[in-house]
């Protein structure tokens, strides 16, 4: 599995480039992953689930843009192998995530390490885009002490299974609010640039307030998508996760991307999908 990927990129105002690394990897309940069930009793099937799936990534994405550097979540930090790391959030919390989840990570793969491999400093990133409030996608905030960072506001109002004790104690993000345009197939969203060429596109279901990012370029879209679905093929065959919040609006979801990829040529790239740095290599855009 290639975890590191690099990718020029033209916009109309000039060149860019698109880096993903992950920033270690994630085993989540086969339950969890693919849905048993409807959408509450699929939370008590990952439950008690014995199986586990093969190792994910956790994908970071840097989109270097004319307008600035942009971060799309923030990954994984090492501190989550601790026994202990859940504690603060009490019995149910803890118990929940220690026996859903399993992580590799080491401090050479969080985001810090891998920006500066990449050459860029706290200084350098722009802005910080959290598509969600779950842990391995906030847990290397630690790093940007000093940087916007932007969160939906109803995602901020209204999380699924957030864990506060684990935000740096300085963190208070920007909260955005998305515009709505009845027309457009995402009908809510918020220009990250000036020139519109990269969106936050409202994504729901797999929490009530999931955003992805949109990135268009002068050949191809690239689709960030967080855990809008682990991987493309549940979305081309519309399955629902386990941890999804909201069925109904991850099926709407589904619906709005394909309908999307009629009209554009897009990558999609979700946050665990493996294959996410072999789409890119070659340009393997969506087909619906």
């Amino acid at each position: 599995m290639q975890t590191t990927i690099s990718k020029p990129l033209q916009f109309v105002e000039g060149d860019g480039m698109l880096h993903g690394f992950s920033t270690g990897f994630v085993s989540v309940k086969s339950t969890f992953k693919t849905a048993k069930g409807g959408q509450q009793i699929s939370k008590l099937h990952f439950l008690l689930d014995k199986k586990w799936t093969p190792w994910l990534p956790i994908w970071v994405w840097v989109i270097e843009h004319p307008e600035g550097v942009f971060v799309v979540d923030t990954g994984e930090n090492a501190r989550v192998t601790q026994p202990d790391y859940f504690q603060q959030e009490g019995i149910v919390l803890s118990y929940i995530n220690t026996r859903t989840f399993r992580f590799q990570v080491s401090p050479e793969q969080e985001v810090g390490a891998q920006l500066k491999a990449l050459g860029y400093s706290q200084q350098d990133i722009h802005k910080v885009i959290l598509t969600h409030l779950h842990l391995d996608h906030f847990d290397g905030l630690h790093y940007f002490d000093e940087t916007d960072i932007l969160v939906h506001d109803y995602e901020w109002q209204h999380p699924s299974f957030a864990l506060p004790s684990l935000y740096p104690n300085w963190f208070e993000p920007k909260i955005t609010k998305l515009q709505v345009d009845k027309q457009a197939i995402f009908s809510r969203k918020h220009y990250l640039t000036e020139s519109k060429e990269i969106q936050l596109v409202h994504t729901p279901g797999h929490t009530k307030g999931h955003c992805s990012v949109l990135l268009q370029t002068k050949e191809l879209d690239y689709f960030l998508a967080g855990d809008t679905t682990y991987n493309q093929a549940q979305l081309l065959q519309e399955i629902n996760a386990g941890g999804h919040q909201s069925f109904k609006l991850a099926q709407k979801t589904y619906s709005n991307i394909k309908n999307y990829a009629l009209q554009r040529q897009v990558v999609y790239l979700p946050s665990h999908d493996g294959d996410c740095a072999t789409r890119i290599a070659e340009d393997a855009y969506l087909r619906v």
